[in-house]
């Protein structure tokens, strides 16, 4: 029994590794980059409300969209009180990428789609649910 246990073990740590191998999308700093700027932005935006989740917005956002109307286009959107994970990171080639945000509020954890752009060497937010109303 005991010999089957570890024949198991290390069965599935070399598929686990295998599957690894195939997939350099881990290694991929831009993926780490989105994620930290989504983690900043949701704790910045849970602290300061929408004007801390103005710092991480877009160029384009920012020149079309000021302080007070990006506050009011959230309005109504529910505001995090923390982040809880970001997953699904689609990079593409075109300088954006996609991922799912899974943000903490007082109802329970919400996923959402948030987009971003490549401004430079930084990632930074171009579209989270409610900002349509400001651009």
């Amino acid at each position: 029994m005991k010999r089957l246990t570890l024949a198991l073990l290390f069965a599935t740590a070399a598929v686990i590794g295998a599957c690894g191998d195939d997939d350099d999308s881990e290694d991929d700093p831009a993926i780490g980059q989105v994620g930290s700027v989504s983690e900043n932005a949701t704790y910045a935006f849970a602290e300061d409300g929408p004007d801390g989740l103005y710092d991480y917005l877009a160029e384009p956002l920012t020149a079309a969209c000021t302080k007070e109307q990006l506050a009011d286009a959230l309005d109504g959107e529910p505001i995090p009180t923390g982040w809880r994970q970001t997953k699904d990171i689609e990079i593409s080639g075109d300088g954006t990428a996609t991922a799912t945000v899974i943000v903490i509020t007082e109802d329970g954890d919400i996923e959402q789609e948030w987009l971003f752009g490549l401004e430079g060497e930084s990632w930074r937010i171009t579209s989270v649910p409610g900002i349509e109303e400001c651009a």
